[in-house]
C-alpha cells in the first residue's frame, strides 16, 4: 500500500473506534464526506486492502503484448543495432509496420537494458550565428571519414554540401579518400544541379587554402600571370567561378555540417546496412532516395524565398574549370614537360602560334585527354617522340609553318665543328716557367 492509503486507514479505523467522526476525518484526509463514508464501509467490511485500488496487479487493456515487446528487442538488438529511440521508431513504422512512439520504443529497450547509443551531453550556452536568409548565400563543405559499410567493403569517406539558410544536403558523394578529384565532382554536382552559389565555408585543410600566401612563394609563372597569392586547385576553381571562400578556423565555427555529420552517422549507416551496400558504387546509389527523405524531415525553410544561387554563364566551359591546371612554359621544338614526359604542343587549324618561352597552362580533365590552353584557344598534346631523328623528322612541317609566318624556328641550327663560337673566347697565355736563366742570377 502506499502512503497515502495507509495515512487513509489510521484515520478511518479512529472513525470505527468512535474516536472521531467522519466529517472530521473527511476534512483531514482532503476528501467529502460522503467519500469518507464509502471508505469507512470498505475498511469495514474487507479490511486495509479494500482501500487500495481496483485495479492495481490488473494489466491495462491497451497495454503492449509481450510478444511485441520481445520483438521489438530482438529487433534492436540484430537488425536495427546502434539505432537511437527516434529513428528506430521510424525503421519499425516504415519497415516492420509497427507504429509505435519513441517514448514507448524508449521505455521497451531500457526495461531490457538497451540504452541509446547517443549520449545527451548537458546544454553549454553559446552565441549561435543567424541563418542566412537566402538559399544558396553560404554552402558550408566538409568530409566525414567513418565506417560507412561496416566491414562489408572499402573505407570510404562522404563528401557533403549543404546549406546554411536551409540545412538541405544540396549534393553528397562516397569517394575513396578526401582528395581533389572527390571534391571537384562534388562541387561540379552542385553547380550543374542548384546552379553558382555567393559563398563556399569549409575548414583550412591544404585542399582549399594554401598556406603559402606570401608573394615568395609563388611560381615565376604565377607571378608573370599576376597573382596575388598562391592558390591550391580548387581555391583556382572557386576563383574562376566567382565564389568567395571563406575558410573556418574551428569544427564549432561550421557546425550546421558537423552536426549533419553525427545525424547522419546514426540514420545512413543504418541504410547502406539495409540496402546490403558493399561497394563505393552500391553506397552512391543509396544517396539519392536517403537524401530525398533527409531533406524533408530535417531541412527548414529559409527567411525569404528569392534564391541566390546564379546561373552558369554560357561562356564557362565548365570540363575545362573543374580539371587539374598547372602553368608551364613553351620551350623549343614546341614542347612542354608534365607529368615526367615532354609533349609536343599540336596547332589546330585557325589557331594562333604560340611564342616560345611563353607560359601556357596545361589542362587534365577528370574524364578527359591532356591539353594545353593559351589566350583562350585549345592545344592538343601529343607525347615527344624518343628518337632524335624522328622527331626532327616530325617537327620540319612545324618549321615550315614558323618559317611562312616569321617567327623563329621550333628547332635550333647546330653549328658547324670549325665554327668560330667553337673556339675560346680567351686568347690562350703563353706558358711562362718560374726558372732564371745564369745572367739574371748574376744580376742578382
Amino acid at each position: 500500500m502506499s502512503q497515502m492509503e495507509m495515512n487513509r486507514v489510521l484515520v478511518l479505523q479512529k472513525t470505527l473506534d468512535g474516536e472521531i467522526t467522519v466529517a472530521y476525518a473527511a476534512s483531514i484526509l482532503g476528501i467529502s464526506e460522503r467519500h469518507a463514508y464509502r471508505l469507512k464501509a470498505k475498511l469495514k467490511t474487507l479490511g486495509p486492502a479494500g482501500l487500495a485500488h481496483g485495479n492495481r496487479g490488473r494489466k491495462p487493456a491497451h497495454a503492449l503484448s509481450d510478444v511485441l515487446c520481445q520483438k521489438v528487442v530482438q529487433l534492436a538488438q540484430t537488425k536495427y543495432r546502434g539505432c537511437n529511440y527516434t529513428f528506430l521508431s521510424e525503421l519499425l513504422r516504415e519497415h516492420e509496420g509497427i507504429c509505435l512512439s519513441p517514448a514507448s520504443v524508449g521505455r521497451i529497450l531500457k526495461a531490457a537494458g538497451i540504452l541509446s547509443p547517443r549520449k545527451h551531453r548537458p546544454h553549454k550556452p553559446h552565441c549561435r550565428r543567424p541563418r542566412k536568409p537566402q538559399l544558396g548565400m553560404l554552402v558550408q563543405i566538409d568530409g566525414s571519414h567513418h565506417d560507412w559499410l561496416e566491414g562489408r567493403g572499402p573505407s570510404l569517406v562522404l563528401l557533403l554540401a549543404i546549406d546554411d539558410a536551409t540545412g538541405r544536403i544540396l549534393s553528397a558523394l562516397f569517394w575513396p579518400a578526401e582528395d581533389f578529384e572527390g571534391y571537384c565532382r562534388l562541387l561540379y554536382q552542385l553547380i550543374t544541379k542548384h546552379g553558382i552559389p555567393l559563398a563556399i565555408y569549409s575548414d583550412r585543410h591544404t585542399l582549399f587554402f594554401s598556406p603559402k600566401e606570401k608573394l615568395e612563394h609563388l611560381t615565376l609563372e604565377e607571378q608573370l600571370l599576376g597573382e596575388k597569392r598562391s592558390l591550391t586547385q580548387i581555391g583556382r576553381i572557386l576563383r574562376d567561378l566567382g565564389i568567395q571562400h571563406i575558410p573556418a578556423y574551428s569544427p564549432q565555427a561550421k557546425g550546421r555540417i558537423e552536426r549533419s555529420f553525427e545525424t547522419l552517422q546514426q540514420r545512413l549507416v543504418i541504410e547502406l546496412r539495409l540496402a546490403g551496400a558493399s561497394s563505393l558504387e552500391e553506397a552512391n546509389a543509396v544517396l539519392p532516395g536517403f537524401i530525398e527523405r533527409y531533406n524533408e524531415k530535417f531541412a527548414v525553410p529559409p527567411a525569404e524565398t528569392v534564391s541566390a544561387f546564379r546561373p552558369i554563364p554560357s561562356h564557362l566551359r565548365l570540363e575545362y574549370i573543374f580539371s587539374w591546371k598547372e602553368y608551364r612554359t613553351l620551350n623549343p621544338g614546341y614542347t612542354i614537360h608534365f607529368l615526367g614526359k615532354t609533349y609536343k604542343v599540336l596547332n589546330p587549324k585557325g589557331a594562333p602560334f604560340i611564342p616560345l618561352r611563353s607560359v601556357v597552362e596545361v589542362i587534365k580533365p577528370l574524364d578527359g585527354a591532356l591539353c594545353v590552353a593559351w589566350q583562350g584557344n585549345i592545344y592538343g598534346l601529343k607525347v615527344f617522340p624518343e628518337n632524335a631523328k624522328s622527331n626532327l623528322e616530325n617537327n620540319r612541317p612545324a618549321m615550315a609553318q614558323e618559317k611562312s609566318a616569321g617567327l623563329t624556328p621550333s628547332i635550333p641550327r647546330r653549328p658547324a665543328a670549325n665554327h668560330p663560337w667553337r673556339n675560346p673566347w680567351k686568347p690562350r697565355r703563353p706558358n711562362y716557367t718560374t726558372s732564371l736563366t745564369e745572367s739574371q742570377m748574376c744580376f742578382t
